[in-house]
């Protein structure tokens, strides 16, 4: 589809920005009323790798952000509306729109990633990322510690606290079109079964420290009355333990760092990986996180 016969309103451009790096530009445009969605769909897809329109060349990571459709004069066509869900008020007019543009420096950044910042994304996708911390306090028995001065073991009443840091790491995965629903599926209330690392973080995650806790999925409807693209939010929670003590399983648990599946053993002042009695399975089942990014379903 190309555009239909445009102008540009004599009031455009507006733009502002402030010291802090947040710019807003807008511009006007005039077209028929009746070819007012034709511009939008075309404008909201004609920038590169199908992403919407830039404000200029000298701004090509500026895109278009929003829109705002009013009527240059109020001239409706004789009509009778019999029926809301078909039909609409047409006017024999021109149609203001005004497109707001804002920065998106995120989709070009991440397109393609360094190894070391996390997986390359699928082409016309992109994602953003956060993460906050909290502290969980567990109760370590006091029989398997002692006291500094005289190492006399601790009585019995007295069960010092231990924090924990646990972290929560978010990525919204933006404009997907091919959803891995199987891959996803296998994936909630998993840890990683390897190391890896995630989109927008160049923290190489050690195996099962990190809790997939389940997604957020958002639809956006396209312009032509289409299922188009899903915003896909995906959250992590890590859980990286340190022991008291250095010992030979904590060398060889990646550094002294114990994930979901260990629990403090007070007859050792250490961790040890809990397993069911019958089968030897593990808490927690692993699963290559890895996967995700490239999984088709």
């Amino acid at each position: 589809m190309a555009y239909p016969t445009f102008w540009e309103h004599e009031d455009s451009p507006e733009e502002s920005g402030n010291r802090s790096g947040e710019l807003s530009f807008t511009r006007i445009f005039l077209c028929d009323w009746d070819d007012r969605w034709a511009f939008i769909t075309e404008h909201f897809r004609s920038g590169p790798f199908g992403y919407p329109a830039s404000y200029s060349s000298y701004w090509p990571g500026v895109l278009a952000d929003d829109f705002r459709i009013s009527r240059l004069l109020n001239k409706p066509e004789n009509a009778t509306i019999t029926d809301p869900n078909t039909q609409t008020l047409t006017h024999d007019t021109l149609a203001m729109i005004r497109v707001t543009y804002t920065p998106l420096p995120i989709a070009e950044q991440q397109q393609e990633q360094p190894p070391n910042e996390g997986p390359a994304l699928p082409d016309g996708t992109w994602c953003t990322y956060n993460q906050s911390s909290s502290v969980e306090f567990s109760t370590v028995l006091g029989r398997g510690c002692k006291w500094e001065s005289d190492s006399k073991a601790l009585p019995a009443d007295i069960d010092p606290v231990q924090p924990n840091i646990l972290t929560e790491h978010q990525v919204t995965w933006h404009q997907v079109r091919q959803i891995p629903w199987v891959t996803l599926g296998n994936m909630k209330g998993c840890v990683n079964s390897v190391a890896c690392t995630l989109p927008g973080s160049p923290q190489v995650f050690q195996p099962e420290t990190l809790l997939f806790n389940g997604l957020d999925d958002e639809i956006t409807l396209s312009l032509a009355g289409q299922w188009s693209t899903r915003k896909l939010t995906l959250k992590f929670i890590e859980k990286a333990q340190k022991n008291l003590t250095p010992s030979p399983r904590g060398a060889a648990s990646s550094g002294n760092i114990y994930g979901w599946n260990y629990q403090f053993r007070p007859d050792t002042s250490d961790y040890d990986r809990v397993l069911s009695a019958d089968s030897s399975d593990k808490l927690f089942t692993p699963f290559d996180f890895n996967t995700l990014w490239t999984a088709s379903s």
